[in-house]
């Protein structure tokens, strides 16, 4: 039976593959225009910009390293942003109504006994699990954060309700002006705030062996958003 189903499957004829059809052709080509126009304008950026830290990510991190990526502006960021590689990269996230719940302890769970891990996340959706940095004594692994702290939510920045304030900043920014590290000296973890980007490159580059840190990226969601409304528009036009 097994020679018989051998046999079978060496006589089947395939079609002959079909050329790519002009419209692809097409397609592959603005997307080469605007993927080269894209890294050439991030390349320039010298200011701490949200969107630059996921291309940053992107090129830069480990090889095979998991990465786990918190809802709102990081994962669009990392949609629009990142930089196709061989990287390899294991790239998790949750989305929906409810996917800033549990951020924190989710990527923690991720990295347990795992290779060193890596958190995107912004401001407001770290500090809705603070207390996930309580599973510190048992957590066995590595996991570097990386806090976009814009002091708010970004992705309401980009939203036609920003135009208003008040109500704007008090009910839908909500900024929460934390110390984030005071805030991890409480919990024993190690902080650090990236100065630039060739800082936040090198710790990239290096992920430690154990234990929790947060890389604070210190953003202004302000001139972030703007830079997207102006910038998406021309690389929408090649």
């Amino acid at each position: 039976m097994t020679t018989h189903l051998r046999g079978s499957i060496d006589s089947l004829i395939l079609p002959e593959p079909r050329s790519p059809s002009e419209y692809l052709w097409r397609w592959c080509e603005l997307e080469g225009q605007v993927r080269d126009r894209l890294d050439s304008t991030l390349s320039e950026i010298d200011w701490l910009f949200e969107g630059k830290t996921a291309w940053m990510l992107s090129q830069h991190l480990p090889p095979n390293t998991p990465l786990f990526v918190a809802n709102s502006m990081p994962v669009r960021d990392v949609e629009w942003f990142w930089r196709p590689g061989n990287l390899q990269i294991r790239s998790q996230f949750n989305r929906g109504a409810n996917g800033i719940d549990g951020t924190l302890s989710t990527a923690l769970g991720m990295g347990h006994c795992q290779a060193p891990s890596v958190l995107l996340t912004g401001d407001l959706a770290f500090l809705h699990d603070t207390n996930g940095l309580l599973l510190r004594r048992h957590f066995v692994g590595s996991l570097t954060i990386v806090l976009l702290n814009n002091n708010g939510g970004g992705i309401f920045q980009n939203l036609p309700i920003a135009q208003f304030d008040p109500p704007f900043e008090e009910f839908f920014a909500t900024p929460q002006d934390i110390d984030f590290a005071q805030l991890c000296r409480t919990y024993g973890v190690e902080h650090e705030a990236i100065a630039d980007w060739m800082h936040l490159q090198a710790r990239l580059g290096s992920l430690p062996s154990r234990g929790i840190r947060v890389l604070e990226v210190r953003c202004n969601r302000v001139r972030d958003a703007a830079w997207r409304r102006q910038w998406l528009d021309r690389m929408a036009t090649v």
